[in-house]
C-alpha cells in the first residue's frame, strides 16, 4: 500500500510539474515578459507539485494544502511586490490587447515592454496550477478543473500575438493535459488503476508528441487568427441588429512595436493585414519611409538588435515640411521620416515612444540637390562609422559571400555607386513573391540560401541579402524595418499592414549619413534597373522602378491583383485547423451522448413497468457477460424471456434477482483491464 502511494504521488507530481510550468512558460514565452529569477521559476513549479503530490497523497491531504496556501497569502502579502508586479502584469497584456482591439487598457507603468518583472504572478499561477492538477489525479477526479485553468493562459496568448509559444513549453502543457484526459475515466473509477494506465501511457505519448513536434515544427507555423477573425467580423457586419454598431474598417491585428529580433528561418508565406495602422500628411509629395527598428547584428537565421547602443538621427539641410503622424494606438516606437530635423537620439535602433503619443509632427529634412551631385561636390570625406558591428558576419557567410563579390566585381567609385551595384544585383536576382516558401532545415545562412537558390522573395529576403553582401563588400550596413507609402502633397493617407517594409540602410563617408537602399524589386518586375529619383521629394532613397515608370508602394510591396492574386492561406492549414475543433466536437458529442444515454438506460432499470425494468436490467446483464467471458444465468434469460413474450407481470424478488446479478457483474469487471471497463462505460451507453 505504501509503494502505491509513493506511485501516486510520482505520478502526480511529474503530470502537475509539465501542466503548471508548461502554461506559465507559454504566457513568459508568448508575452515577453520579464522574469528577474528564470531557475527560480522552474524551482517553485517543481517544489509545488512534488509538495502537492505528497501531500494529497495522504488521507487529509486537502486540509494540509489549504493551511500551505494560507501561509503563501500571507507571504505575498507581506512582500508589497507582488501586488504591484500583478499590476504591471495586467499593463502589460492589456495593452497588447488593446493593439489588436482597442478595448483600452491599464496603465500601470510607465512603458508596457518595460513593465517589470513578473516573477512572483507567474509563480503563484504555476502553483495553483500545480495544485489543481495533483487534486485531481490524487482524488480521482476528472481533471476539468485543472485543464481550464492550464489551458487560459494558453488561450490569452494565442489570441492576439503572432509569436507562438516556445515548443518546450507547449510540449510539456500539451503532455500533461493528455495524460490527464486519457486516464480521466479509469481514475474517477479506481485512482490506483488511473496510476497505472498513466505510467503505461506516459512513454507511448511522449513519443507520438515527439513525432508530431518533429513532422510539424514550430518554424512552419502559419497564424491564421487574422484571416478567420476578419472572415467571422464579415459575417457579423452582416447582420442588421449589429452592422450599425460595428467600424467602418474591420478590427484586425497590426504590428504595433518593431520586435527585438527578426527569425528569418521561420519565414514563409506573406498574408499582410488590412487594418489601418496609422494615417500620414506629408507637406511634399513622393515615397516616404517611416523607419521603425534597425537591426545591427546577423547571425546567419535571424537578425537582432543591440538594446542599449545609441546613435544619432542627423538631418541633411533643406527643409521639406512637416509629416504627421497619427497611429491608431500608442505605439512602442516613434515612427521617424527620413530625415527629422530634430537631432534624436536612437537606443537599440530605434526612437521609444515613451510618452506614448499616438499624434507626432516632425519637421521633414533633405538634400537641397539630387544625391549624385552632392556626392560630387563632395570635398572632404568624412570617413567611416568606425562600428565594427555593421561589418560583422559571421566567417561562412563572409566566404561564401566574397565568392558572390568576385562575380561581381564592384567598380563603382564613390560608395554610393557600389551600394546600388549590390542593389541592382540583389534585385535581378530573384522576383517578387508573397508567397515564398519558408528556407530548408539544412541550410545555416538565410541570405546565401536566397541568393544562391530561391527564385522569389519578398522585401525581407532582398533586404537582407543587401545587407550582408554590403558588409562582405567592406560598406558598413544595417537592416531596418518599418513602412512604405507614397503620399501626394499635403494628402492623408492610410497606412496599413501591407505598407509594412524592410529595406538596408548603408553608412555613405562621403556625407556623414546613413543612406536607404531599396533592393527590392515591384511586384511582377523580372529584370529590373536602378534610377536615380528626385532627391527634393525623395531625399535618400534609390528608386526600384524601371526607368520612367511610376510606381507605388502597393506595386513595390504587393503583387497586383490582375497579375498575381492575393495569396489564400495554405490549404493545409487551413484544413488542420477545421479538422481539430471538428475532432473536439465529435469527441463532445459522443461523451454527451453516452451520459445522455447512459442516464436514460439507468432510469428505465428504475422507473416504469416492473416488465420494462426487467428488459432495460437484461441489457446491461449480456454486455457484463461477453466482457466477463461467461455466459448469461439461465434462470436470468427466462427471466427476460417472460417479461418480453408473457402476460405475467414480474415481482420485486424477480427484479432483485437481475439487480444482484449486475452488482456481482460489475464488481467483477472493476478488476478486469482497464480497456474492458471502457468498452463496457461506451458500449453499454448505445443499448
Amino acid at each position: 500500500m505504501k509503494l502505491e502511494r509513493w506511485v501516486r504521488a510520482f505520478l502526480s507530481s511529474a503530470l502537475a510539474f509539465c501542466i503548471s510550468f508548461g502554461s506559465v512558460g507559454c504566457l513568459v514565452s508568448a508575452f515577453e515578459l520579464s522574469l528577474a529569477s528564470y531557475p527560480g521559476l522552474v524551482l517553485t513549479c517543481l517544489s509545488a507539485s512534488l509538495l502537492c503530490g505528497l501531500v494529497l497523497s495522504g488521507k487529509r491531504g486537502g486540509l494540509a494544502l489549504l493551511l500551505l496556501a494560507g501561509l503563501l497569502m500571507g507571504y505575498l502579502r507581506r512582500r508589497g511586490e507582488a501586488v504591484q508586479q500583478l499590476g504591471q502584469l495586467l499593463y502589460r497584456i492589456s495593452y497588447v490587447y488593446d493593439r489588436a482591439y482597442h478595448w483600452g487598457y491599464l496603465k500601470l507603468a510607465d512603458s508596457a515592454w518595460d513593465a517589470g518583472v513578473a516573477d512572483l504572478p507567474m509563480a503563484v499561477l504555476g502553483c495553483a496550477i500545480a495544485a489543481s492538477a495533483a487534486w485531481e489525479i490524487c482524488r480521482g477526479k476528472s481533471g476539468m478543473v485543472a485543464i481550464l485553468l492550464a489551458v487560459l493562459p494558453l488561450c490569452a496568448c494565442l489570441v492576439v500575438t503572432d509569436t507562438t509559444p516556445e515548443e518546450v513549453y507547449l510540449f510539456l502543457l500539451l503532455l500533461g493535459l493528455i495524460e490527464l484526459v486519457l486516464t480521466a475515466r479509469v481514475r474517477m473509477h479506481s485512482c490506483v488503476q488511473g496510476c497505472r494506465l498513466m505510467f503505461m501511457t506516459i512513454l507511448p505519448t511522449v513519443a507520438a508528441l515527439g513525432l508530431l513536434f518533429w513532422m510539424i515544427p514550430q518554424a512552419g507555423y502559419v497564424s491564421h487568427a487574422e484571416q478567420i477573425r476578419n472572415t467571422l467580423l464579415q459575417y457579423v457586419r452582416k447582420a442588421p441588429e449589429v452592422a450599425t454598431s460595428l467600424p467602418e474598417t474591420p478590427l484586425q491585428t497590426v504590428q504595433s512595436q518593431e520586435p527585438q529580433s527578426v527569425n528569418l528561418a521561420s519565414l514563409g508565406s506573406r498574408f499582410p493585414s488590412s487594418a489601418a495602422v496609422m494615417k500620414v500628411t506629408a507637406d511634399t509629395g513622393g515615397t516616404l519611409y517611416l523607419r521603425g527598428r534597425d537591426y545591427d547584428v546577423y547571425n546567419g537565421t535571424g537578425w537582432e538588435t543591440t538594446l542599449h547602443r545609441t546613435e544619432k538621427f542627423t538631418a541633411p539641410e533643406q527643409n521639406l515640411g512637416l509629416v504627421t503622424v497619427e497611429t491608431v494606438s500608442p505605439f512602442q516606437q516613434i515612427y521617424l521620416p527620413y530625415y527629422p530635423e530634430e537631432n534624436f537620439s536612437l537606443v537599440g535602433g530605434r526612437l521609444e515612444n515613451t510618452g506614448l503619443y499616438q499624434s507626432y509632427t516632425c519637421t521633414r529634412m533633405g538634400f537641397a540637390q539630387d544625391l549624385p551631385v552632392l556626392l560630387s561636390a563632395a570635398e572632404n570625406t568624412r570617413g567611416p562609422y568606425n562600428e565594427e558591428r555593421y561589418l560583422a558576419l559571421p566567417e561562412q557567410t563572409r566566404d561564401r559571400a566574397r565568392a558572390i563579390l568576385t562575380q561581381l566585381s564592384l567598380s563603382g567609385q564613390t560608395v554610393t555607386d557600389r551600394a546600388q551595384e549590390v542593389a541592382d544585383y540583389v534585385r535581378s536576382s530573384a522576383r517578387y513573391d508573397l508567397q515564398t516558401q519558408r528556407m530548408p532545415e539544412g541550410e545555416g545562412d538565410f541570405a546565401l540560401w536566397f541568393l544562391e537558390q530561391a527564385d522569389r522573395g519578398y522585401c525581407v529576403h532582398f533586404a537582407t541579402a543587401a545587407v550582408v553582401l554590403l558588409r562582405t563588400a567592406g560598406i558598413e550596413a544595417r537592416y531596418v524595418s518599418g513602412y512604405m507609402v507614397r503620399a501626394g502633397v499635403g494628402e492623408t493617407v492610410t497606412v496599413t499592414g501591407e505598407h509594412a517594409h524592410a529595406w538596408a540602410e548603408y553608412y555613405e563617408p562621403a556625407l556623414g549619413l546613413w543612406l536607404v537602399l531599396e533592393a527590392t524589386p515591384s511586384a511582377g518586375e523580372e529584370t529590373p534597373e536602378q534610377t536615380v529619383p528626385e532627391m527634393t521629394t525623395m531625399p535618400t532613397v534609390p528608386s526600384s522602378s524601371a526607368p520612367g515608370a511610376q510606381t507605388t508602394p502597393q506595386q513595390q510591396e504587393q503583387p497586383q491583383q490582375s497579375e498575381q492574386p492575393k495569396p489564400e492561406p495554405s490549404r493545409k492549414w487551413m484544413a488542420l485547423f477545421w479538422v481539430l475543433p471538428a475532432l473536439a466536437g465529435a469527441a463532445a458529442t459522443i461523451q454527451g451522448q453516452r451520459v445522455l444515454r447512459l442516464t436514460r438506460g439507468r432510469r428505465g432499470q428504475k422507473n416504469g413497468p416492473a416488465n420494462a425494468q426487467a428488459l432495460a436490467r437484461w441489457r446491461e446483464a449480456v454486455l457484463l457477460a461477453k466482457l466477463l467471458k461467461q455466459p448469461v444465468p439461465e434462470g436470468l434469460e427466462t427471466l427476460a424471456q417472460k417479461a418480453k413474450f408473457s402476460q405475467h407481470t414480474l415481482t420485486a424478488e424477480e427484479l432483485l434477482v437481475f439487480e444482484s446479478y449486475l452488482r456481482g457483474a460489475r464488481r467483477k469487471l472493476a478488476r478486469q483491464p482497464w480497456y474492458r471497463r471502457l468498452v463496457y462505460q461506451y458500449g453499454y451507453a448505445l443499448f
